[in-house]
């Protein structure tokens, strides 16, 4: 790809996101678009009203940075129900404008020249992206076969002294690989013994098939102290925008 003038160099070498090129050729061709992953009916017609009243009743002005309130707080109760855990929504829920957001505000505030992150491959493209704007390296490990496994050996190989974090997205966007609680407990003990960060992307925590389980990284022994998990209500309640 030619060098994009006035781009940061850090930066070069990205073109277009492949869900803007998708999304265009599917217009193009009058294609069905499995490229991207909104859905193809709108949301519950209670989270829409919700937002209405609140824009009406005066609830459209600057939040606290955290977020509101009553978001966090909403947001802990749903940790609590779903997965066991509890958190402080004063100290421990942070809210921001979506996923992707929450995942470069991990990387730029997290990792920097010099520091690796290590994730598996494929990946979602902006993961990519927000690792080169933090300065870091990437490091993947790819994931193999029907079931997309990865190779433990493969996966502590990648370790150096220089990595310092990992990111996991379970379920898995775009294979809808969910891992297992032993992959996972591979993943936990090599971060442990690694003193790694982990960053969990499980935006698609609610969306499982069949007989698999969703179990959040943060839910196994000494992961919690040591990792940031990010889910979405967008993809929740299939309100993306």
């Amino acid at each position: 790809m030619e060098p994009v003038p006035y781009l940061t160099q850090r930066l070069q070498g990205f073109g277009t996101t492949i869900f803007t090129a998708m999304s265009a050729l599917a217009i193009e061709t009058q294609s069905v678009n499995l490229g991207q992953g909104f859905p193809d009916s709108d949301g519950p017609v209670a989270v829409s009203q919700a937002a209405i009243d609140a824009i009406k009743n005066g609830h459209n002005q600057y939040p606290p940075l955290p977020g509101i309130e009553p978001l966090r707080v909403a947001v802990a109760e749903h940790r609590l129900r779903f997965r066991g855990q509890s958190f402080d929504p004063a100290s421990e829920v942070l809210i921001t404008a979506g996923a992707t957001e929450a995942l470069a505000a991990a990387m730029l505030s997290l990792t920097g020249p010099g520091d690796e992150v290590v994730t598996f491959e494929p990946y979602y493209d902006s993961y990519a992206a927000g690792i080169a704007m933090s300065g870091a390296q990437r490091r993947v490990v790819t994931l193999r076969g029907r079931d997309f496994a990865f190779d433990p050996n493969e996966l502590e190989a990648v370790f150096t002294p220089n990595t310092k974090l990992m990111l996991l997205n379970s379920p898995h966007n775009p294979t809808g690989k969910v891992f297992s609680r032993e992959e996972l407990e591979i993943i936990a003990r090599v971060c442990i013994e690694n003193e790694v960060i982990a960053v969990t992307d499980e935006v698609y925590e609610h969306l499982v098939f069949d007989d698999a389980e969703h179990i959040p990284l943060a839910t196994l022994p000494q992961m919690a102290e040591r990792t940031i998990t990010i889910s979405s209500a967008g993809k929740i309640f299939s309100f993306t925008g």
